[in-house]
């Protein structure tokens, strides 16, 4: 049975955020625009030039660009503020200071920096509670630094979606540099929608997980836009951080195809055609970041904890609805004590703590979430699109309404853990795009001071959520959390389980393995 996602919101209620009432040609669009015509700019002056400061700054302006803070905090203040209109004048000033192909110097490009970190500073401060993690930029990002904190098999990947293409930034230990990818954005989105199309179909109720399409080919082109170059740049590589941009979020970069197999389709066993692509899984390890920012910020976790794990899961369902959040009927997941309980087999000693039924109350998870390296959670997950902030997992009830834990909640703790997994539907929030980075219950994680966070892109059943146990052998094996992630993705990807009447289900199907994905919110 799948785990309940909830009322889903169709209208975003962020649309009214990126508009902000501003007419096309003014305002945050043009701001935009600036950004997008100086980074252009920019990397025009490297190629001229060959001086490394010019590559640096159009990285740092791509930072700046995909930032959330100015959509969610432009026009505030009102139509007309004052640290608005001096952004924009000074972003007009430094895009022109580039006409008739002049490169300005170094540091003249100082004062919109400036302003620019100043209107980032006071958003942080507005949208951040005090002493969580901030969304604050480094002075410069020093592709130096970003280089010194990659080995040499790892490859950092940011995508930055222009108006009318699509830039990809990319470094190593050995080398730093920059492409424009061969597809415009309105390509793009359309392509990355048109493979997602089925699984929204699922995830909304509109066919069963025995009828969703993967789109073997349209993965391939994908590939081809997205990453073939970069495994051609870097054959020695072995895993890809990866930044996304906007609608990238809803793309599973481990899923794309990077060829195709000689694997002959078998009549018994569903799904057995997929077993003839050559997924990027099975060569890469992938994960994600949401900025450089993340990237060079360094984890400040308990020197020692109380509990290895603290896991939760199979919580009561109530006696009534509560329609307040969109939650109007509630199935029971008994598979989710069958997850917890693996985690109980797996997990010896009095340092595991397993709360199952009532015992998954708000005081224990208060109570114990704080003092655990590793959290887990198997629950319903309500995603609520129009409020992200009300975005909330089911705990057990200590009366007739439901009990949730929403992203205040979270926010109220210091959870410190080197690692969460929520295992519900659709946890990874993949359709608030870049603004989960600031609000909902991925943001309200990363402010609480966790180091990473495994969620789902899609409805979790019990196949997919069978990658759970393979995972934590993995890891407690001494895996890395993207190594242990990849090899249980791999292992899930092999099985074939008997379903009814002889016939088999091969778990090779995208939608079953690759639901799992692994954000990491520092280093």
């Amino acid at each position: 049975m799948r785990r309940g996602r909830g009322f889903f919101f169709l209208s975003l209620a962020l649309l009214p955020l990126l508009l902000n009432g501003e007419a096309p040609g003014g305002g945050l669009p043009q701001l935009k625009r600036d950004f997008s015509a100086i980074i252009c700019n920019l990397l025009s002056c490297f190629e001229q030039t060959r001086e490394r400061h010019y590559l640096e700054m159009a990285v740092h302006f791509g930072e700046m660009k995909t930032h959330p803070i100015f959509e969610l905090a432009w026009g505030k203040r009102g139509r007309n503020s004052a640290p608005e209109q001096k952004l924009l004048r000074a972003s007009k000033a430094f895009r022109d200071r580039f006409q008739a192909g002049a490169c300005p110097p170094p540091e003249s490009e100082m004062d919109l920096c400036r302003r620019a970190q100043e209107y980032i500073q006071a958003g942080d401060g507005a949208l951040v509670t005090a002493g969580k993690a901030s969304l604050r930029l480094p002075e410069r990002c020093g592709l130096d630094e970003i280089q010194k904190n990659l080995d040499t098999r790892q490859v950092l990947l940011k995508y930055v979606l222009l108006e009318d293409r699509i830039l990809l930034f990319y470094a190593s230990a050995g080398s730093v540099g920059y492409e424009y990818l061969a597809v415009n954005r309105i390509q793009a989105v359309d392509m990355i929608n048109r493979l997602t199309e089925p699984l929204e179909d699922f995830a909304n109720g509109r066919v069963d997980y025995l009828r969703i399409h993967f789109d073997m080919e349209l993965a391939h082109r994908l590939f081809n836009i997205f990453l073939k170059k970069m495994t051609e740049r870097f054959p020695k590589a072995d895993e890809f951080f990866i930044i996304p941009d906007q609608e990238l979020y809803k793309l599973p970069f481990e899923a794309l195809v990077r060829g195709f197999n000689q694997s002959s389709l078998q009549q018994d066993v569903l799904f057995s055609e997929y077993q003839a692509a050559d997924y990027v899984i099975q060569k890469y390890r992938v994960s994600y970041f949401f900025s450089y920012a993340d990237f060079l910020r360094r984890f400040s976790g308990r020197k020692e904890y109380p509990y290895t794990l603290a896991a939760f899961g199979n919580p009561l369902l109530p006696g009534a609805s509560h329609e307040g959040r969109g939650v109007s009927t509630i199935a029971d997941i008994p598979s989710t004590r069958l997850e917890i309980l693996s985690l109980e087999k797996l997990f010896s000693g009095s340092r595991r703590r397993i709360f199952l039924g009532a015992d998954f109350s708000r005081e224990n998870f208060a109570r114990f979430a704080p003092q655990a390296k590793l959290i887990h959670v198997a629950s319903h997950f309500f995603n609520d699109e129009a409020d992200p902030s009300r975005s909330a997992f089911l705990l057990s009830p200590s009366g007739p309404a439901p009990a949730l834990c929403d992203t205040k909640q979270i926010l109220a703790l210091r959870l410190r853990a080197e690692l969460v997994i929520l295992s519900a539907c659709e946890t990874s929030e993949k359709n608030l795009l870049g603004f989960k980075l600031v609000s909902g219950m991925t943001a309200a994680i990363r402010q609480a001071g966790v180091r990473d966070l495994i969620a789902s892109l899609w409805p979790v059943d019990e196949f997919s959520s069978q990658i759970v146990p393979l995972f934590y052998r993995e890891f407690l094996r001494g895996e890395d959390s993207a190594s242990a992630l990849r090899n249980a993705k791999l292992s899930l990807f092999a099985k074939t389980i008997a379903i009814q009447d002889g016939v088999r289900l091969s778990l090779a199907h995208p939608f079953l393995w690759a639901n799992y994905v692994l954000y990491h919110f520092c280093r």
